[in-house]
């Protein structure tokens, strides 16, 4: 009777602890665990709660499929949960597709043979750690897709500790994302061009940057990215659209905090979630290669759309002029040819036939002539770039 009492603790034990609905193997050879979240959703996980405890652990390249098949149904993996890979120690490469959206906490942490990771487009969030002391990773493919990466999400990888990846000994660049300011960093730091997010906590703890100045292209701003910066007191932002930001991404930084904001955009950000907090100063119209050059006014706007013009006999009821990041739509009846030209009376661009607009990109801010020559007529506008 003892051992049959046992043996059922046992079988309790081990249920209890099963962390997936079914398995499968996949075309690399290995066998995956899959939680089903929803109608036809599945994500991968650890077999065991939190661990692969009992089970076989993967080894090789690991290929993860966007679907499989399991009793007649087909699901899409849609997120491979936290802790699902850490400590498979004999991983050494991976391939997630783009059907999963979020790689969860430490999910492949301290998989120390793991070299080469490759995530498709489509994938949108890498958690905190996920890569963790993967001590072994020097070749990551990033996907333009990602929209946020969390704290130490690379950190302690062959990437992470290899001296190229940082920019001037300062800055730990990945794709299109800044993972990393280095707390040496002082006074001001300027994040390039091409860079689209900061990732959670990518400045944290820098306490003598005085001054930073974000890229154009800039999309993201990742949670306590500058928290803690307790020397920063001027942000300059490049990005036409207000980047999205955390309510905690400055945490811990003196108020108030200025940020100079593009010709232009002024509006933008004072209605743009968590910027409307700040200090928000317009920068000059008048552009410059000075990042910290001083800020005026902006001029009025261009009016949007124009008032109607007459050409002669012929009304031109149709013609808007509407101005837009990097230039102007031109939009005028169709059968007229329009000519755009800077004041040393260089001609930047033709229009014609553009009753639906026609973008004309312009170089630099200033004042712009609208000529129509077959009726004789030029409008003089102004343009900030």
């Amino acid at each position: 009777m003892k051992k049959l009492l046992v043996l059922v603790a046992l079988v309790a034990v081990t249920l209890a602890g099963r962390a997936f609905s079914f398995s499968v193997e996949v075309s690399s050879g290995q066998m995956i665990y899959l939680t089903v979240t929803g109608d036809a959703a599945v994500k991968v996980v650890s077999p065991a709660t939190m661990s692969w405890e009992g089970y076989t652990t993967p080894t090789g390249r690991l290929v993860i499929p966007a679907t499989v098949q399991h009793e007649g149904t087909t699901y899409s993996v849609t997120a491979i949960e936290r802790f699902a890979f850490q400590q498979c120690t004999g991983l050494t490469a991976v391939s997630i597709p783009g059907s999963v959206a979020v790689i969860g906490q430490r999910a492949f942490a301290e998989a120390t043979q793991l070299t080469s990771v490759v995530i498709a487009e489509g994938v949108q969030r890498i958690e905190m750690m996920a890569f963790f002391m993967c001590s072994s990773l020097d070749t990551i493919v990033l996907p333009t897709t990602v929209n946020r990466i969390g704290v130490s999400a690379f950190e302690q990888t062959a990437y992470y500790n290899n001296p190229d990846n940082w920019i001037d000994n300062v800055l730990l660049v990945l794709g299109g994302w800044l993972l990393r300011g280095s707390q040496t960093i002082e006074g001001d730091v300027e994040v390039p061009e091409g860079i689209t997010g900061l990732a959670n906590n990518a400045f944290f703890n820098c306490q003598v940057i005085e001054r930073a100045l974000l890229p154009s292209t800039l999309m993201y701003v990742g949670e306590g990215a500058f928290k803690e910066c307790y020397a920063l007191d001027t942000v300059r932002l490049g990005a036409m659209v207000p980047p999205s930001l955390y309510d905690d991404s400055f945490e811990g930084v003196p108020q108030p905090l200025s940020l100079v904001v593009p010709c232009g955009t002024l509006a933008a950000y004072a209605s743009a979630a968590y910027w409307s907090l700040f200090d928000i100063i317009e920068a000059s119209c008048g552009g410059g290669d000075e990042p910290w050059a001083p800020v005026n006014p902006m001029p009025q706007p261009l009016p949007d759309p124009l008032p109607q013009l007459g050409i002669g006999d012929a009304a031109l009821s149709a013609l808007t002029v509407t101005q837009v990041a990097g230039g102007l739509t031109v939009a005028h009846a169709e059968g007229l040819v329009l000519e755009v030209y800077d004041l040393t009376g260089r001609r930047v661009a033709a229009v014609a036939n553009a009753a639906g607009g026609q973008f004309v990109p312009l170089a630099a801010s200033g004042i712009y002539l609208l000529r129509i020559p077959a009726a004789g007529v030029s409008l003089k506008v102004s343009y900030c770039r």
